[in-house]
């Protein structure tokens, strides 16, 4: 268990930053690796992209990650998961989001559209061969989609957070809006298993119950010390061991990864 340290809740704006830490074109792919009996092995790949392109008459950015084992493991355990958000290019807030989940012989769909002009999110999810389940709810200030807070983490000023502050943030899970929180731990540098070595914030995230995952902080991100913050290193604690993304490479980064050691 994690010490814990005076929690101060900052303000969101003050606390992120005006600009953009990616750019159109930035792509990064990971490698996937579940623990098995002290062993790291390599079972997927995750492949993110970011991208403006014209939508619904503006010009949006169009967020798109794609994760799935390789077919040496699919008679193990198939992933087949495709995420897809278009957010308005100036306030970064989402327009619709499309989540497609394929885990082993569960499949499902989550859809959700944003009407400011109503204030409320559509969603509408279908899974399996049930019946589809679609509802209205309230729009919240600063409320992203999965995808959307991934790379909204990334516009945090990580160098004005202390060790131990707790900084909360919203997020759609299902047909409602949860308040979440991640905890910043300081400093750490990463090796990677290509042999670099990056200079890092880590943090660790709140997570809900879930199928795979305990209620608690059992997620950790490390995001490179520099401009892009990127994610270098994600960990996660599941009910049957844990499992880890690593930085294989990137492409179109919007700054120097001055955070490379070597």
């Amino acid at each position: 268990m994690l010490c814990l340290f005076i929690i101060f809740t900052p303000d969101l704006t003050s606390a992120q930053n005006s600009d953009y830490p990616f750019r159109s074109g930035e792509y990064a792919r990971y490698g996937a690796y579940f623990n098995w009996n002290f062993i790291w092995i390599q079972s997927g790949e995750v492949e993110f992209k970011a991208d403006t392109i014209p939508y619904k008459n503006h010009v949006a950015w169009h967020l798109n990650a794609i994760g799935k084992t390789f077919k040496a493991y699919d008679l193990l355990y198939t992933v087949r998961d495709t995420f897809e958000t278009f957010c308005k290019f100036d306030s970064f807030q989402p327009i619709d989001s499309r989540r497609s989940v394929n885990h082993g012989k569960e499949h499902s769909v989550h859809h959700y559209s944003f009407d400011y002009s109503s204030g409320e999110i559509n969603a509408r999810i279908q899974q399996d061969k049930k019946p589809v389940s679609q509802t209205n709810f309230p729009i919240q200030e600063n409320t992203y989609d999965l995808l959307a807070t991934a790379y909204n983490f990334r516009k945090f000023d990580f160098n004005k957070l202390f060790k131990g502050e707790k900084v909360p943030y919203k997020m759609i899970i299902d047909q409602n809006v949860d308040n979440l929180y991640f905890r910043y731990l300081g400093i750490e540098n990463v090796k990677t298993r290509t042999g670099k070595v990056y200079r890092c914030h880590k943090v660790s995230v709140f997570l809900l119950q879930g199928d795979f995952f305990s209620e608690g902080e059992y997620m950790k991100i490390w995001f490179t010390d520099d401009q892009n913050h990127l994610p270098v290193q994600v960990e996660t604690d599941i009910l049957v061991g844990s499992v880890k993304a690593l930085l294989i490479e990137t492409k179109s980064v919007k700054y120097p990864l001055k955070s490379q050691i070597k």
